[in-house]
């Protein structure tokens, strides 16, 4: 059930508020005035200043989608650097394997020497985990671009629902504005 009616010089303050430039958040205005975001927009939408926050909308979306664009170069190259590190594991993965030592030399010093072995199954075993890991994780960031890209797709299809509800609102408030006028008429 809702509240009392705002006083009109409320209802005007809350308006002029909105013509602010730069306009501020529903949610800012909604505190300075201590209402709920859903009277703001009622209050908008009786002065005509629905769309007071559209050029707000519109950079918010541009903003994110920038951000995206760029998170999804930021993951290409990622994918194209484990890519290489694959390739070059790969070309190590039966390769010589340099093993170090150190060696105590006459009871006061140390050194370290070299020993070059082919590779051997416990070698191939942690190269080709390496491999692995890398793989799998150049397949997580192909999935996560497909499904970023995929919910800009389904932002668009809410954005599109919430117009449309706010389309149909506006036609039933019109209509029962009009059936009202008609009966005290």
């Amino acid at each position: 059930m809702p509240g009392p009616p705002l006083p009109p010089e409320v209802r005007d303050a809350i308006a002029d508020a909105i013509r602010r430039t730069p306009t501020p958040t529903q949610r800012a205005i909604a505190r300075e005035f201590g209402v709920s975001v859903s009277t703001v927009y009622r209050v908008a939408a009786d002065a005509d200043l629905a769309d007071a926050w559209e050029d707000r909308r519109e950079q918010t979306e541009a903003a994110t989608a920038a951000r995206a664009a760029d998170l999804s170069k930021r993951r290409t190259e990622l994918q194209a650097g484990l890519l290489d590190d694959i390739a070059e594991l790969r070309r190590r993965l039966f390769g010589e394997v340099v093993h170090l030592h150190v060696v105590k030399v006459d009871m006061v010093g140390e050194e370290v020497k070299q020993t070059v072995l082919d590779a051997g199954p416990a070698d191939w075993r942690a190269t080709m985990g390496a491999i692995t890991a890398a793989a799998q994780q150049t397949a997580n960031l192909a999935r996560l671009d497909a499904e970023t890209a995929g919910a800009g797709q389904a932002s668009g299809l809410l954005e599109q629902f919430e117009q449309s509800l706010a389309a149909a609102r506006r036609d039933r408030e019109a209509a029962a504005a009009a059936a009202e006028q008609d009966s005290t008429g």
